[in-house]
Order: structure tokens, then C-alpha cells, then sequence
């Protein structure tokens, strides 16, 4: 997959640098979360602003970012709506469309937007956490052994 590939490159270099761990893996879980968000134009662009910000490495924000890719993202955003109808105790919506117009199109996603945002940041949150953990312990013992030898 060309997606993990880039993943894969783009840590590599995040961590033959001689960035601090933890900012290696907080710049990495700010990029996952903001993948997960329905901002798709974004993605790149605030994981960046965040990681200037915040002083963490811009290139493993980077490589977050396609944790969640054009490939997996109808399938995720479709779970992350389920799950936002399902806590919003909404019920779910069909999704459907009678009319092919932007007036029908906005009517039929206006009440989409709330579940669809919650659903999104929770398994957002939850994603970067994981995220945050994995490449730390990965950071961490990849730098000690470089230290080793």
C-alpha cells in the first residue's frame, strides 16, 4: 500500500532526527486525530498549525495525517456517523436524496453534521491516544538502540 509506505518514510526520518520523543509521538497522535476529522481539505494544514504551535515534530504530523486516507474514509466516517447517531440517541438517518440539488443536498446533511462531528472526535481522540503510546515506545527503543551502537 502506497499509504503505509509513506507512513513508514516519513517516521523514519522523524526519528533520525534528535527530536524528543515525546514530541515525536504528540506531533504523530495530533495528525491522527485531525485524520479522523470530516475537515478533509485540512488535515495537513491544522496538524501542522498544532505541531508549529506546540513545538512538536512537523514531519510525524505529517505522516498521522494518512493514518486515515482517501481509501479508508467513507467507511470510516460512515462508522464515525453510526456511532455519533447511536451516543446522540438520534436514531438513524437514511441517507438518502430525491432530489439531485444543493438545496436537497444541504436539507438532507444539516442533521448529519452533530452526530457526525462527535463520532469523528471520539474515535479521533481515541485513535491519537493509541497513537501517542505506540510511537513512543517505538521512539524510545529505536533511540536507545541507536544509542547502543
Amino acid at each position: 500500500m502506497a499509504g503505509w509506505s509513506k507512513i513508514r518514510e516519513k517516521l523514519r526520518e522523524a526519528l533520525s532526527s534528535e527530536m524528543d520523543e515525546k514530541a515525536l509521538a504528540a506531533g504523530f497522535a495530533v495528525g491522527v486525530f485531525f485524520s479522523f476529522t470530516p475537515l478533509v481539505s485540512l488535515h495537513t494544514v491544522l496538524a501542522l498549525l498544532v505541531a508549529f504551535l506546540f513545538r512538536l515534530s512537523k514531519i510525524a504530523a505529517v505522516a498521522g495525517v494518512w493514518v486515515n486516507n482517501p481509501y479508508t474514509m467513507p467507511f470510516v466516517f460512515y462508522g464515525c456517523l453510526r456511532l455519533g447517531e447511536w451516543l446522540m440517541g438520534t436514531g438513524f438517518h437514511t441517507l438518502s436524496c430525491e432530489r439531485w440539488t444543493v438545496d436537497a443536498f444541504l436539507e438532507m446533511a444539516v442533521p448529519l453534521v452533530a452526530p457526525l462531528l462527535l463520532g469523528t472526535t471520539i474515535v479521533g481522540l481515541a485513535a491519537a491516544a493509541a497513537a501517542y503510546f505506540i510511537v513512543y515506545r517505538i521512539a524510545v527503543r529505536v533511540k536507545s538502540a541507536r544509542r547502543k551502537a
